[in-house]
C-alpha cells in the first residue's frame, strides 16, 4: 500500500507527464476545478501538490495568466529524499541528455567498498559522464560486487542503471543511502572528475539498496555545483 501522502501522489503523476511528453514545457496547464477534477482531488490537495513542483521550478505561476510547464529551468533540480537517476534529473527540466567515456572493467574492491557492499570478492566498476545540451554536467562510478553484475556488462552498457537492473538482472533499486561530502584535491578520483568537469563540484556518496535490504552497488556521483541544485523539505 502507497502511504504517501496523497498530494505528493499527485504532485508524482504530474511529474511522470511531464517525463512522459503528456504535459510539454511551454504548456499551459487547465485550470484547477478541471485539473482537480482529472486527478479526482480536492482543490485543497491539488494546490498544495501544484506548489512544491513550483518551489521546485517544474511549473511556474504567471499572474492573472495561469500555471505553465516550465520551459527550462537554469538548474537541474531533485529534492534530496526523491530517488531518481540523473539521466531523468536532465530530461526532467527539459534538457537533452546523453552519455560518452563509458568504460566498464573489473578489480579488486577496496576496503571501504568491501564494508559497503558486503562483499570480499572482486567487482565490476561503471564509470561514465552524462552530459545535458551537450554539455558536461556529472562523472560517475557505479561499482558493483562481481557475483551481482556477472557477465551483463560485457556488451557495454547506456541508457538508465535502474532501467537496466530491473530488466537484465530483475533488481529494483527501492532506496539509496547518500552522504554528501567535499571533494578534494589528493583523491585520485576527485582530480578526474575536476578534470572532466572542472573545479566547482558536488559529490555523492550512494549505497544502493533493493527491496530485501541487500546492498547492490555504491556509487560515486561528481556534480558541476553550478548546474545542480539539491533539496530537501524539512518539517
Amino acid at each position: 500500500m502507497d502511504n504517501k501522502p496523497l498530494y505528493i501522489r499527485i504532485k508524482e503523476e504530474i511529474e511522470q507527464k511531464i517525463l512522459s511528453g503528456e504535459m510539454k514545457p511551454g504548456e499551459k496547464l487547465i485550470s484547477e476545478p478541471a485539473l482537480a477534477k482529472a486527478f479526482e482531488v480536492s482543490r485543497p490537495t491539488l494546490r498544495e501538490a501544484l506548489k512544491m513542483l513550483q518551489r521546485e521550478g517544474t511549473l511556474i505561476s504567471k499572474n492573472g495568466v495561469g500555471t505553465y510547464v516550465n520551459e527550462r529551468s537554469p538548474f537541474i533540480s531533485n529534492p534530496l529524499n526523491k530517488l531518481r537517476s540523473l539521466g531523468e534529473m536532465i530530461k526532467n527540466v527539459g534538457y537533452k541528455e546523453s552519455e560518452t567515456g563509458v568504460k566498464v572493467y573489473g578489480q579488486d574492491a577496496e576496503s571501504d567498498w568491501q564494508e559497503k557492499l558486503q562483499t570480499e570478492g572482486p567487482v565490476v566498476v561503471l564509470e561514465r559522464t552524462r552530459t545535458a545540451d551537450d554539455q558536461k554536467v556529472a562523472f560517475y562510478y557505479n561499482i558493483f560486487p562481481q557475483h551481482i553484475a556477472g557477465d551483463h556488462f560485457a556488451q557495454g552498457f547506456s541508457g538508465a542503471i535502474f532501467d537496466f537492473l530491473r530488466s537484465k538482472l530483475g533488481i529494483r533499486i527501492s532506496y539509496a543511502m547518500t552522504e554528501i561530502c567535499a571533494v578534494g584535491t589528493t583523491d585520485k578520483r576527485d582530480l578526474v572528475a575536476a578534470d572532466i568537469l572542472g573545479s566547482e563540484l558536488l559529490l555523492l556518496k550512494q549505497l544502493h539498496y533493493d527491496q530485501d535490504d541487500r546492498p547492490v552497488f555504491y556509487s560515486l556521483d561528481y556534480l558541476k555545483s553550478s548546474t545542480f541544485k539539491l533539496f530537501v523539505r524539512r518539517d
